[in-house]
């Protein structure tokens, strides 16, 4: 019984643990054919919307933005966030990819 409760013990824990050390990541992408005030509220809408996107900033100037998304890469990828405003009218290439770090 006692190895029972020690193995349903560690199972849960090593089931908790493995979202806890998975690291955020941000990245930026360059969206083009940001071309009127709704647009860069549609792009981020559009990746806010995105399972695993946590937070989405948006810059516009001259006809192009800057997206800064950070997300979970264990539920999305960087190119999947950028195929993502490519399918809403706003054709993006992913620029970088960094690793958040996280305050212990």
């Amino acid at each position: 019984m006692k190895t029972l409760i020690r193995t349903a013990v560690t199972v849960a824990a090593l089931t908790l643990a493995g979202g806890a050390y998975a690291a955020p990541r941000t990245a930026t992408l360059a969206v083009e054919n940001v071309s009127c005030v709704t647009c860069a509220p549609i792009v981020k809408r559009t990746l806010s919307r995105i399972s695993g996107v946590s937070q989405v900033a948006v810059v516009e100037r001259d006809g192009r933005a800057t997206a800064t998304v950070t997300f979970d890469d264990e539920k999305i990828t960087a190119e999947a966030l950028a195929q993502a405003t490519t399918n809403a009218g706003y054709p993006s290439t992913v620029t970088g990819v960094k690793s958040v770090a996280l305050a212990r």
